[in-house]
C-alpha cells in the first residue's frame, strides 16, 4: 500500500497498553506497518509502562522506534496528565476501565492544543483514539432488564451514546464512564476523540507479554476443571467475536486516517457520534463453552471421572459465575450472561479496515490452540487486567 505525503509536521504520539494482549498486538503490528517503515513516524512512540523491568524488554525489542517512560498506577493522574500534555496524539489501547486515566490523557491533549493555538509555527494535529467495550451496551436479563433484540450499530452513534448515558444515569459503570467522559471532553476541550468499542477478542498476540484473550481462555479452564462448560441466563446471551490482528489493523487504519488525510471520515465527540464497532462476527457465549467442549472430548480429556458423561453445558447461578471474573456478579451478567448485538460499518466502508485473520477455521481453531496453552500452564489470565485491578 502506497502511503500517501505527510502535509503536516509529525506528531509526537504516546501510546498506552503495550504490555496487554491488545495493546501488545498493536504496538507490535504498528511498528512493522507501512506507516512506520515510510518514516511517517519520524519520532520514536513514547510508551507509558509499569515497572522497569517491561520497560527493558520493550526496549530491547522495539530500539529507537519507541522510548518508554515508566509510572507506577493509573491512578497518577496527575503524571499522566503532564505527559500527555507534552504529546499530539494519545492511543490508549489499555484498560477502558479507568475514567479517571482516560480524562487526564484527553485533558492533557487538550492543554497541547492550547499551547499550540497560541505558537506561530505549524502544529501536528492533537487526537484520542480510545479503547472501550461493547459491555457498555449489555442489558441485564438475569437481574434485571432482558432485551435479547435491541440491536447497536455503529451508522447510528448518537443513538448508541444516548442508550449509553441513559444507562449511566440508571447504573454506574467504569468502562461506559470513561468513554462518555472522552467523548463529551472531546467536544469541549476541540480535541477529536473516537472510541472503538472492542467485543469477545481472540487469536494468538504478538505482544511480548500477554497473547492471549480472557473468554476463552477463562471457559477453557473451567470445562477442564468441572467436565463441563457453563451457561448463565436463558442460554441467548451474544457478544461479537474479532481476532486481535484484525483488531489491531482497525487502530491502525484509523491512526493513517489521522496522520494522512486529517482524520476524515473517522467519528468523533459526543457530537460527532464518535464510536466504532469493529467486530466482523456475532456469536452466541454457549458457542464459547460448546467450543471448549468439543476440542477436550476430541482429544479424550474428558469426560473425567465423576464428571457428565457427555457434553453438558450446566445452568449455574450469577454467584457462582462471578467466580470467573474476580468475584463480581455484575461483570459475570455482562461478560456471561448479556446481549451485545452490534453491528459495524464505520471501519469498513469509511476507515478502510479489511479483517483478513478471523474467519470461522481461526475461530475454532483458536480453541485448539487454547487447549494446548491450557495444559502447558501458559495461561491464567483473569479479568483483574481487564478492569485495571492490576497491571
Amino acid at each position: 500500500m502506497t502511503v500517501p505525503a505527510k502535509t503536516t509536521p509529525t506528531p509526537k504520539i504516546l501510546f498506552l497498553g503495550a504490555t496487554g494482549y491488545l495493546g501488545g498486538t498493536l504496538l507490535h503490528r504498528l511498528l512493522a506497518s507501512d506507516i512506520a517503515s515510510a518514516a511517517a513516524l519520524t519520532d520514536p512512540i513514547t510508551v507509558l509502562v509499569r515497572g522497569e523491568d517491561r520497560a527493558a524488554k520493550l526496549a530491547s525489542k522495539y530500539g529507537p522506534a519507541i522510548k518508554t517512560q515508566t509510572f507506577d498506577s493509573l491512578d497518577e493522574t496527575d503524571k499522566i496528565q503532564a505527559i500527555a500534555a507534552s504529546h499530539d496524539i494519545v492511543i490508549n489501547a489499555g484498560t477502558g476501565f479507568h475514567p479517571g486515566s482516560a480524562e487526564a490523557l484527553i485533558r492533557g491533549l487538550g492543554e497541547r492544543k492550547a499551547s499550540q493555538a497560541s505558537s506561530s509555527s505549524p502544529s501536528a494535529p492533537t487526537w484520542m483514539i480510545h479503547t472501550s467495550g461493547v459491555s457498555n451496551i449489555a442489558d441485564r436479563p438475569v437481574t434485571g432488564t432482558n432485551l435479547p433484540d435491541l440491536e447497536f450499530s455503529d451508522s447510528d452513534p448518537l443513538a448508541v451514546l444516548a442508550f449509553e448515558e441513559a444507562e449511566n444515569k440508571r447504573e454506574w459503570y467504569p468502562q461506559r464512564t470513561a468513554e462518555l467522559t472522552v467523548l463529551r471532553l472531546s467536544d469541549e476541550l476541540g480535541v477529536p476523540a473516537v472510541s472503538l468499542q472492542v467485543p469477545c477478542i481472540f487469536g494468538e498476540g504478538q505482544g511480548l507479554f500477554q497473547d492471549g484473550g480472557v473468554m476463552i481462555p477463562i471457559m477453557m479452564a473451567y470445562v477442564l476443571d468441572r467436565g463441563y462448560g457453563f451457561t448463565l441466563g436463558d442460554g441467548t446471551a451474544d457478544v461479537g467475536i474479532v481476532h486481535v490482528q484484525d483488531l489491531a489493523d482497525c487502530y491502525i487504519a484509523v491512526l493513517r486516517k489521522v496522520l494522512f488525510e486529517g482524520g476524515k471520515d473517522v467519528p468523533t465527540g459526543r457530537k460527532g457520534g464518535g464510536v466504532v464497532y469493529p467486530v466482523p462476527a456475532m456469536r452466541l457465549i454457549d458457542d464459547i463453552a460448546r467450543g471448549c467442549l468439543d476440542v477436550t472430548f476430541a482429544r479424550g480429556l474428558l469426560p473425567k471421572e465423576g464428571g457428565p458423561t457427555e457434553k453438558e453445558l450446566r445452568k449455574i447461578s450469577i454467584e457462582e459465575a462471578a467466580t470467573t471474573v474476580v468475584g463480581s456478579t455484575l461483570m459475570a451478567e455482562v461478560v456471561w450472561g448479556a446481549h451485545r448485538k452490534t453491528t459495524g460499518t464505520v471501519a469498513k466502508e469509511k476507515l478502510g479496515w479489511k479483517p483478513v485473520f478471523g474467519g470461522p477455521e481461526a475461530w475454532n481453531k483458536d480453541f485448539e490452540d487454547e487447549l494446548d496453552h491450557a495444559l502447558s500452564g501458559k495461561r491464567g489470565y483473569t479479568f483483574d487486567v481487564c478492569i485495571a485491578n492490576r497491571g
